[in-house]
């Protein structure tokens, strides 16, 4: 039986890490590099980078205070030789040949999300390249007044129109390998997962999911877990709470959730 699994979510802007609120409100906490060490230290099962800025040449600040320019690649880089965890990167990604660097550079997975919208052929290509296990179609979503939900791309600028029924179909024609499913609504909230969400999709498919969004207490993880989620990913909720990685997979294992020790 599959294990389900905790997944710190790091999201970069401009070379930072921040937190995220709703998708238009960002707060710097730290530096890429610096993160990975203290993820490695703690039970995490996988980490999720996703880049949120349109610039992917990176200035940050390293131990020395002192500004540093980096190419994304290079990042990548540097990141897969200090994580001793499954990586996945993305954000950004337009093309097929750009997604095979970042896999040839040190991740493991790729997240797409308006590559699988725009140019699905660049996705085929990818999956025939380097497998379907390489690939995770992500898709960030907001309800509407008549409980529907519809995909937004661009990082959640744009609506695209299309209703998570159809989005289901597109991927699973593509055969990815799973799901990345943000609640836009849910972002930085702290108010629990879209779990209306996560059942209407575990309706319609037999993808593995990891969800997104709305994390603000543990037991929102053994929510998640039981309404059949596979990967329970957040953000904020690393930054600042202690020992989430110890408290959430006690807490999880006492309900009864399958999870790593």
């Amino acid at each position: 039986m599959l294990k389900t699994r905790l997944i710190p979510v790091v999201l970069l802007k401009n070379g930072s890490i921040v937190k995220s609120k709703s998708f238009d409100f960002y707060q710097s906490t730290g530096n890429p590099i610096e993160e990975i060490e203290r993820f490695n230290q703690w039970k995490v099962d996988e980490l999720i980078y996703l880049n949120i800025s349109s610039d992917k040449n990176f200035t940050f600040r390293a131990d020395t205070n002192l500004e540093s320019k980096i190419n994304y690649l290079d990042l990548i880089k540097r990141i897969n030789q200090k994580c001793f965890m499954p990586l996945t990167w993305g954000g950004g990604i337009r093309s097929a040949d750009e997604a095979s660097k970042i896999l040839l550079n040190g991740a493991d997975k790729v997240s797409l999300n308006t590559l699988v919208l725009e140019n699905p052929a660049e996705v085929e290509i990818l999956r025939k390249k380097f497998g379907s296990q390489a690939i995770v179609a992500s898709v960030d979503l907001k309800k509407s007044l008549d409980n529907n939900y519809t995909v937004f791309s661009n990082n959640g600028k744009k609506n695209t129109g299309i209703k998570i029924e159809e989005w289901i179909k597109l991927v699973e024609q593509l055969n990815v390998g799973e799901l990345l499913i943000q609640s836009i609504d849910k972002d930085g909230t702290g108010t629990g997962y879209d779990i209306d969400l996560l059942k209407k999709i575990k309706k319609i498919t037999n993808l593995r999911i990891v969800i997104l969004g709305g994390v603000g207490s543990y037991h929102h993880f053994i929510d998640a877990a039981k309404h059949g989620a596979s990967g329970l990913a957040a953000a904020n909720i690393w930054h600042y709470k202690e020992l989430v990685d110890l408290q959430a997979k006690k807490i999880l294992k006492e309900s009864g959730i399958n999870v790593r020790n």
